[in-house]
């Protein structure tokens, strides 16, 4: 028989293929989801109707943010220079990866140095608000009071000044965030001295609908004012290959972040003129310098030749050098030339030399040297320096920046000093050469007069004094010109522009985020509370561990007033008697007659509710069948059937102190007898282990004619007893019940099932959810019973409890929350 309800079974159990498993087992988690959802959707819907109101208050509460843009277009030589071009060849050559100029003016309109001055002129440090239908409104232009503070910033201030027609209370002032308690009610214009410093209050405007209103005033420091709106401002190129940048700004208040756009430009432009400005300033004091200098040189020449005319009484000596001076104009002006140009070098370089490398200083730009190579160095050097101080009002000497750039200015000085140095050279050649040219004129005058000699040669150091002083007098006139165009290089493409519509908070957003979280959280603690159980779920939980064939479903038994007796046939129709009669049809698939032996692993797995509805339905069905409790420790089937005879049962037969007829209780139930426990021995193990037991059972299918025989027997975890039955049996059904059994110990049973240390082992799944199994289709489901560890023992004085009588008191009291938690729709 045995073999015959293994090939049964394989029948029961039928293998699927991975892909078939891998189908059910996600179309099971969704009806599965689906249905902790449906079941529990009234803590779903509550949850979300807390978080999208708490939602809607948060963002009710959260001060509108506008949004306004400007857009600049940087032309001619501040976009893309002379300047740029040659430092990033310079980098280039030294390996750096050059970079995009608009970078560096994006650094320079978000830089503090600029919001600074915005700050200062707009008086940013300072705000305004009042709060309507819980919402925070920022004020700016639109103002009804200014709050004048006469003295200097110390610590941050914060108060609220309520406006009564032509006063003013002031209330609930903190300073660094602390109450003062101060308050008190004073009228426009009268100073008033507070804990934060002497105040002013002056109306700007007679609004009736700011009456009986307060308004939140706050001083903080103009630092903490600066990172405030420099926070709010962003820049960011237009196009890659354009000169444009697209300037951003979010405030509370769109006429303020209108205001702070249209000052930053403003800011910017004169930033930009002064930086221009700096190259001509310094030429212009390099020149006035200069002036000074050749001009008292020309007052002492003038001086020495009025002098040696006095002294040698010569008034006219051109009849006498005529000739002299036809034969050497050419030659006199090509010196005069080649001296001015060496002056005006030679000043260029000492000053290169002495000023430029250690004070950052710019190079004079003279124009007239001669040489265009070092003119545009000098351009390149200048739009340099100024680029790099620039950089340095918004960083330290010390940044890699600016380092860069003092290397690349200081092989360009380098360069310069080259260049000037082989000029200088060629000059001196020149030089040399038109004066030997003279000399050797002057050598054929000898018989001049030594008055006329000298006459000349204080003539000509006039001359040439006088040619340097007159090329300065333009060049500072040229500067000055310079100085007088104040015209940046930058237009504004776009003037600052935004619509008077909030842009945040995105109120929608923010209550499908919060409906998102409210479905979530209960959906997260559900996940979390059945992560944490690790008892078995269902049917499906035992076919993933067990290999072991599976013979029926039994839901519970909620609606039985009489749970502890048998089914009758006036429970027909209901779905616990359904369910033992599919338990019947499996078990009739398997075997026609024999012995049943039912246990399971621990106590409250429903074992003994197994036991005498089996064996009820078995008798129902026409079946001669008998129950005997073999649970002679605990004795549950008797006790629940009120049979306490103390001296009566299957231990007194074991014991030799009674016949079978004595111990058989004749119809309990239709069809169905029943042999109590009888007595607790002392040694219930070893009275199970006598012969008299086999006699016993083989008499009784024998002589006695009964087709079924249901043994209940104790759970086999370190109780022996069960295993001594066993070798009774022809099926052996262990009862797991959904909601106590611990998945952990499912590999220990399929391991009890692989050694066959329980004759032709069956599963008995107790307590699995009927609605679940109508739900999923699949002929098993998921309950959500919760309880953990075993917590039973056996012996003398033990006791424990089985059965759905007694099944809740062994749940734990997390598992008895959960229940009632996920049984609220009830």
């Amino acid at each position: 028989m045995s073999q015959i309800s293994e090939t049964q079974n394989n029948g029961l159990n039928i293998a699927n293929s991975p892909k078939e498993k891998q189908e059910t087992n996600i179309l099971s988690t969704v009806m599965f989801c689906i249905t902790v959802a449906r079941k529990n959707w009234r803590w779903f819907a509550l949850s979300a109707l807390v978080c999208i109101g708490l939602a809607y208050l948060y963002a009710k509460r959260k001060p509108r943010v506008y949004h306004q843009s400007a857009t600049i277009l940087l032309s001619g030589s501040d976009a893309k220079s002379n300047k740029s071009r040659a430092f990033n060849s310079l980098q280039e050559i030294s390996g750096i990866q050059s970079t995009d100029n608009l970078k560096d003016e994006i650094f320079v309109l978000t830089s503090r140095r600029l919001m600074g001055v915005v700050v200062e002129k707009l008086k940013l440090d300072i705000s305004y608000s009042y709060t309507e239908s819980l919402t925070p409104i920022s004020l700016f232009d639109d103002t009804p009071i200014v709050a004048e503070f006469l003295e200097a910033y110390k610590n941050s201030v914060s108060f609220e000044a309520e406006l009564r027609n032509n006063k003013i209370n002031i209330k609930n002032l903190r300073v660094k965030g602390k109450k003062t308690g101060f308050e008190k009610t004073i009228t426009f214009n009268e100073p008033v001295k507070t804990p934060g410093g002497i105040v002013v209050f002056r109306k700007t405007k007679t609004t009736p609908e700011f009456n009986n209103k307060t308004i939140h005033i706050s001083r903080i420091s103009t630092e903490s004012a600066i990172t405030r709106f420099r926070a709010c401002i962003s820049a960011n190129e237009n196009e890659k290959d354009a000169n444009l940048i697209t300037l951003h700004c979010q405030d509370t208040n769109h006429k303020r972040a209108n205001a702070i756009l249209s000052t930053l430009l403003d800011v910017y432009k004169t930033d930009i003129v002064d930086a221009k400005n700096s190259v001509a300033n310094n030429t212009a004091k390099f020149i006035d310098e200069r002036i000074e200098l050749i001009g008292k040189q020309l007052s002492d020449v003038e001086k020495e030749l009025v002098d040696f005319k006095q002294e040698s009484n010569f008034l006219d000596y051109n009849l006498n050098v005529t000739n002299y001076l036809t034969e050497s104009t050419t030659s006199h002006q090509n010196l005069l030339d080649l001296e001015t140009k060496m002056a005006v070098i030679t000043s260029l370089r000492d000053f290169i030399r002495t000023h430029a490398a250690s004070e950052g200083k710019l190079i004079p730009v003279l124009g007239a040297l001669g040489n265009e190579s070092i003119d545009q160095q000098i351009n390149e050097y200048n739009n340099l320096m100024v680029e790099r101080n620039n950089l340095l009002i918004n960083s330290s000497p010390t940044a890699n920046a600016i380092v860069e750039r003092d290397r690349v200015l200081s092989a360009m000085r380098s360069t310069i000093c080259a260049a000037i140095d082989s000029y200088v050279s060629s000059i001196k050649i020149q030089l040399n050469k038109a004066r030997a040219s003279d000399n050797a004129l002057r050598a054929a005058m000898t018989t001049a007069p030594k008055s006329e000699i000298k006459t000349l040669d204080i003539t000509r150091q006039q001359k040439i004094k006088e040619a340097l002083y007159t090329y300065l007098l333009n060049k500072r006139e040229e500067t000055a010109l310079q100085l007088a165009i104040n015209e940046a290089n930058v237009r504004v493409v776009e003037f600052p522009y935004g619509v008077a519509i909030p842009v945040s908070p995105h109120t929608t957003r923010i209550l499908l985020i919060a409906f998102l979280i409210g479905i979530a959280i209960p959906a997260g603690i559900f996940w979390l509370l059945i992560t944490m159980d690790k008892t078995v779920h269902g049917r499906k939980d035992i076919e993933d561990e067990l290999s072991a064939p599976i013979l029926g479903d039994i839901p519970r038994w909620n609606d039985d007033k009489n749970e502890k007796k048998f089914l009758s046939k006036e429970d027909n129709g209901k779905t616990i008697s359904e369910a033992f009669r599919v338990l019947r049809y499996n078990l009739n698939m398997v075997m026609q007659e024999g012995v049943i032996v039912i246990t399971s692993s621990t106590p409250s797995q429903g074992k003994s509710f197994i036991s005498r509805n089996i064996a009820a339905i078995l008798g129902i069905g026409g079946a001669k069948t008998l129950l005997i409790d073999a649970d002679i420790r605990k004795n549950t089937v008797s006790q629940i059937l009120n049979m306490r005879r103390a001296s009566i049962g299957l231990t007194s037969y074991l014991a030799g102190q009674a016949e079978i007829d004595d111990i058989i209780q004749k119809d309990i139930a239709e069809n169905l007898d029943m042999i109590p426990a009888g007595v607790r021995p002392p040694n219930p193990a070893e009275l199970l282990m006598s012969n008299r037991l086999d006699t016993l059972i083989s008499t009784l299918r024998n002589e006695y004619g009964y087709q079924f025989i249901v043994i209940d027997t104790t759970p086999t975890i370190n109780v022996a007893d069960s295993g001594i039955v066993n070798r009774v049996a022809d099926i052996s059904l262990y009862v797991i019940r959904v909601g106590v059994e611990d998945r952990r110990f499912l590999s220990d049973l399929e391991k009890l099932y692989q050694e066959g240390k329980l004759r032709n082992m069956h599963i008995v799944v107790n307590d699995s959810n009927a609605k679940n199994i109508g739900d999923h289709g699949y002929g098993y489901g998921y309950g959500y019973g919760f309880g953990y560890g075993y917590g039973y023992g056996y012996g003398y004085g033990y006791g424990y409890g089985y059965g759905y009588g007694n099944e809740r008191k062994h749940r734990t009291k997390l598992g008895k929350i959960i229940e009632t938690f996920l049984s609220i729709r009830k």
